[in-house]
């Protein structure tokens, strides 16, 4: 409208101007071909020309539109498809988010050959698809995203990756997480991802070779990230414990942080107890570590460690019962150390004085082993051994 304005602004002033030229002087305008004349003024003469050349333009532009009408029309049409897969594009991913799985599948492989980002369509549809259990339509969707754009390879692999992990394909999660490595090592999302797949395939060594550069970019929660490298540096000693000077290399491998953590070292002193090895630098180690901070699990560990002099062992834990002289863990482990110092009267008090705390099926075992082994009275024992048992079973004296 406002071209059309400024059109007609343009012809009326050039029309004004002509008027004003010949105003006093309208001139003479003579045309003659061969036998034919014409004459007039030369107003008029202007007048026509610019009425000729006005339609000679408008001519030229409706031929123009003529001749480009097909491809207008085609181009019209092929708006028209995109809008309408827009809206089913928008449709799918609503539906996919509020949990309408098989409409959001529908909705995003609907008109997606017109769509003008089919990789969205298909990425959405392989997570539909997932989320309904079509795991072969899944892995169908994200092969016709790679044909649509091999160039997204990376953006393509991490949502197989991610779906795999889902859907518990862990090895296979991992070799496309590797694959994507490869190609772009410093991508965090995938080095989070690889972490993963390493922790829930009990892949300890590359576990703790990546979780280093996990915590140093803050690509996992702390309290994970704490889980996960617990359960790393844990698998590492259990499959160093064949023999002691292994384990103790194993145990000096951990970082020094990690060493202080009390489900750490619980778990590097219930190793020692149960090989029934002896380290004075373990023992030093649980010792401070009680000192800075009270730990049940790792009291009632340090009650089954065998330390070169019970009787040392015995006096050190005597002294906890000051401050911890009603707790069921450290009395336990008073009791076991007392039967290994071979003082059975004292460890059949701690044992009952145990129980009194709270009863559990440690203590009651524990007591029952002592009245059965050591000071043969028979009945004790299968009447501990039955509270034992109900207890392990859930079920109250």
């Amino acid at each position: 409208m406002v071209k059309l304005f400024v059109k007609l602004l343009i012809l009326v002033i050039v029309v004004l101007a002509a008027v004003l030229v010949v105003r006093d002087d309208p001139g003479f305008v003579l045309l003659r071909y061969r036998d034919y004349s014409v004459e007039t003024s030369l107003a008029f003469a202007l007048g026509v020309l610019v009425v000729f050349l006005v339609a000679l333009y408008y001519l030229l532009r409706l031929l123009r539109g003529l001749w480009r009408l097909p491809a207008t029309v085609q181009r019209q049409s092929q708006n028209r498809r995109y809008a309408r897969t827009r809206r089913q594009l928008n449709e799918g991913l609503i539906d996919l988010a509020e949990g309408r799985f098989e409409q959001a599948e529908n909705h995003l492989m609907r008109f997606v050959e017109h769509s003008e980002s089919p990789l969205v369509h298909y990425l959405g549809a392989a997570r539909a698809a997932q989320l309904q259990g079509k795991h072969d339509a899944r892995d169908s969707y994200l092969k016709a995203a790679h044909d649509a754009n091999p160039d997204a390879e990376l953006a393509i692999g991490v949502t197989q990756a991610e779906l795999q992990l889902a859907h518990l394909q862990t090895e296979q999660a991992l070799a496309t997480l590797s694959h994507l490595h490869s190609i772009a090592p410093r991508h965090d999302y995938v080095t989070m991802l690889l972490a993963r797949a390493y922790y829930e395939l009990e892949d300890w060594s590359a576990l703790v070779e990546i979780l280093p550069d996990v915590r140093r970019k803050k690509l996992i929660k702390a309290n994970r990230l704490r889980e996960m490298e617990l359960a790393g540096y844990s698998g590492l000693l259990e499959r160093a414990a064949g023999n002691q000077q292994d384990f103790e290399q194993a145990w000096n491998k951990v970082p020094k942080e990690l060493r202080s953590d009390p489900a750490m070292i619980r778990f590097y002193l219930d190793v020692m107890a149960r090989k029934e090895w002896y380290s004075a630098s373990a023992e030093q180690l649980v010792l401070k570590s009680l000192d800075n901070q009270w730990d049940d699990a790792l009291i009632e560990v340090y009650g089954r460690f065998k330390a070169k002099d019970a009787t040392v062992q015995l006096s050190r834990c005597e002294k906890m019962l000051d401050d911890y002289g009603h707790n069921e863990n450290l009395l336990l482990a008073l009791g076991r150390i007392s039967m290994r110092a071979r003082l059975w009267g004292k460890a059949q008090g701690f044992f009952e004085a145990s129980i009194g705390a709270k009863p559990t099926p440690e203590a009651c075992m524990a007591l029952a082993e002592l009245f059965d082994q050591q000071l043969k009275q028979p009945d004790k024992a299968a009447e501990y051994y039955r509270r034992g048992l109900r207890l392990s079973l859930g079920k109250k004296n």
